[in-house]
Parts: structure tokens; sequence; C-alpha cells
């Protein structure tokens, strides 16, 4: 019986690709519990700024977060028949991201994942980016959902339950 040649077998990561103005971003497929399209946020009085508002999933009130402004992102357009709220879990809530379009999923090859540059590291002062993702010509910054909000904002979105 002929030996069988070692495959190298390559490893990948699946992602959810979502996009904020022109950038592209990328977050696990297992942090996301569903995707849906943004039908009635309804907007609370004095909200802390990374609350967008709220929205109904079925019955169930969640926040809606808005990572555009979270991240410090300008010029964001407003919400467009794309857009989606990328329902996840945070500190044992259920809460929605608010994205401008979600094109689909992606499998990017680790071998293509950078980690992030240090400079931007020490800028941005949160270790929310776990890497970039080169695909083709893209790039695709890689989010740690759990870690998009500081602790203190956290403890702000608790008190919302």
């Amino acid at each position: 019986m002929p030996e069988k040649d070692e495959e190298s077998v390559e490893e990948t990561i699946q992602v959810i690709n979502f996009r904020l103005g022109k950038d592209e971003f990328g977050i696990d497929i297992g942090s996301v519990k569903e995707i849906i399209r943004v039908e009635n946020i309804t907007h609370i009085p004095e909200a802390p700024s990374f609350i967008h508002g709220l929205a109904n999933l079925r019955g169930q009130i969640i926040p809606v977060l808005d990572l555009a402004s979270q991240f410090g992102l300008t010029g964001k357009e407003e919400s467009t028949v794309n857009a989606r709220i990328i329902v996840t879990e945070l500190d044992h809530q259920l809460v929605g991201m608010l994205v401008d379009e979600v094109p689909g999923v992606l499998k990017i090859a680790e071998e293509n994942i950078e980690s992030t540059p240090e400079l931007i590291q020490n800028e941005i002062k949160r270790d929310y980016i776990k890497g970039v993702g080169k695909l083709d010509k893209r790039l695709i910054i890689l989010l740690d959902l759990k870690k998009t909000l500081a602790p203190h904002e956290v403890e702000e979105l608790s008190k919302m339950k």
C-alpha cells in the first residue's frame, strides 16, 4: 500500500464581513447570534454616546450600539437599505451592533492574517483589533467584539438589563 504524503492543510477562519462607511471589518462567525434588518430603532434620551437606541428582537428589547461612533469613524451616512444589526452577546446580554452593510461570510487563511501594527495598538489603547486580514487586494480589520466596549461602558450597558 503506498504511503500517503502528508498534505499541508491550510488553516482558515470564517468571519462575518461588515462595512462601516468604506472600511471593512470582520468578526468571528461563532460570536454572531444572528443578523437582522434595521427596522425601528427607538432612541433613548440621555443615553450613553455609544448606544444608538433600542430594538425589538421578537419581543425582547436589546440595546443597539453605534459601532461607527464607537470607533470614531466620521462621515457615516444615515441608515440605508443595506444597513443591518449584528446580534451578539456581551457580558451575558444580547446586544445589537449597527453596521452599514453585511456582504457575507469570508474565509481567510491564517497565514494571511497579520498582527495589528504597533503604532495603531498604542494609539487606540484598546485591544479590540485582533489583526488585519489580507484577502486579494482588500484589508479586513478583524475585531474582538467583546472588547469593543471599555469596562465602564460594559457596566453602563448592564444597567440596561
